[in-house]
């Protein structure tokens, strides 16, 4: 495959879970640059085959990208299509961000901190190691940087601004310490071998990460920003109540899943028990209401621009349910168990996201009672 710009606005919505994982046998939401890696891996690089899956011996050759003879034979390969792709990424997010702020009233020094501590990660790790091993630990790190300095710029805060910004270090230190424990015990994750060959293609998901920290953490640098705060109000204990039960739903689901991989006969199947029997991603459903929860508290000083701050949920949603979240994994369980009766029946009569009712029973001649 070619460079393309299709490949790379692939790879730039990304997405919330590996590309690897199939309905059910994930291991929990993750950070979504992590899924653009894949998705720019096969766009740049021509990887082919089944996401994720395990590469011949043939190719394992090919993946030492540590080698500077490899990254020599990469560069002279792409020309400077991938050099000239990743400078315009780059660009466009120093410039989205430098725009949102400027727009909305926000300091430069969030956009900033986001930028700095993405390149820093890359610069005196990621790169000269060629390790992703800090990747989702610099993005936890730098929405709990962001958001603890939008709530320490002023040292008297509201309610609302204060609860906002501890849910928004709660979320990311939760799902950051899940995450870099599970890239610890994986050693690596495969999809960014392809990246890691060139010092141009291994930049790109570090700037989106600056972008998906940046549009996410929005309501939480709005509130924070803002003049004057509203008395709390009935939209204040609404969005609270919301975002703590996305918070429980989304730390249930993940629990659920990791004690169903937990268990030797459940490898390369899909759970179907607990919120799993109610939804093909309840995970996603608690960490959409967690974000419209903020945004809905947040709707208490929003006014004119500062609307934008839906862009977080309305972006977090989009990216989760119709880019490369659902379809990402509905696609492979698709390759996986698409033949099998009883997954057939899960996907036909299970909710996608919200809970619904579970899908009935097959009978003995293998349809739904």
């Amino acid at each position: 495959l070619r460079t393309s710009p299709l490949a790379l606005a692939s790879g730039f919505v990304g997405s919330s879970v590996r590309a690897s994982d199939a309905v059910g046998t994930g291991e929990g939401t993750r950070l979504p640059v992590r899924a653009a890696a894949a998705a720019l891996a096969a766009g740049l690089a021509g990887v082919s085959g089944r996401r994720g899956g395990r590469r011949s011996a043939a190719e394992g050759v090919i993946v030492r990208s540590a080698e500077p003879q490899m990254e020599t034979e990469e560069v002279r390969k792409d020309g400077w299509g991938v050099a000239v792709a990743a400078v315009v990424i780059a660009l466009g997010v120093v410039g989205a961000v430098y725009g949102l702020s400027t727009l909305l009233g926000l300091p430069l020094l969030y956009g900033g901190l986001a930028l700095g501590i993405q390149w820093a990660t890359f610069l005196l790790h990621g790169w000269p190691k060629r390790s992703e091993a800090f990747y989702d630990a610099s993005g936890s790190l730098t929405h709990l940087a962001v958001a603890g300095a939008a709530l320490l710029a002023d040292p008297t805060r509201a309610p609302r601004q204060l609860l906002l910004g501890v849910f928004s270090i709660i979320w990311c230190t939760r799902l950051g310490t899940f995450l870099f424990n599970r890239i610890a015990g994986d050693g690596k994750d495969d999809r960014f071998t392809a990246l890691k060959t060139s010092f141009w293609r291994f930049s790109i998901p570090w700037n989106l990460q600056v972008a998906w920290v940046f549009l996410l953490q929005l309501p939480i640098l709005v509130v924070n920003s803002a003049a004057t705060q509203p008395e709390v109000g009935w939209l204040d204990g609404l969005g609270w109540a919301l975002w703590a039960a996305g918070f429980l739903i989304e730390s249930a689901a993940d629990a659920q899943k990791f004690a169903f991989r937990s268990v030797a006969s459940n490898k390369g199947r899909y759970i179907t028990t607990g919120l799993w029997k109610y939804s093909r991603h309840p995970n996603y459903f608690g960490e959409i209401m967690m974000w419209v929860g903020i945004c809905v508290s947040a709707s208490s000083v929003f006014s004119n621009w500062t609307w934008l701050g839906w862009l977080s949920p309305a972006f977090n949603t989009i990216l989760l349910g119709f880019v490369s979240g659902v379809p990402m994994l509905e696609k492979a369980g698709e390759k996986k168990w698409g033949n099998e009766e009883g997954y057939k029946n899960y996907m036909k009569n299970t909710s996608c996201i919200v809970p619904w009712i579970p899908a009935p029973p097959l009978s003995d001649g293998g349809e739904a009672k």
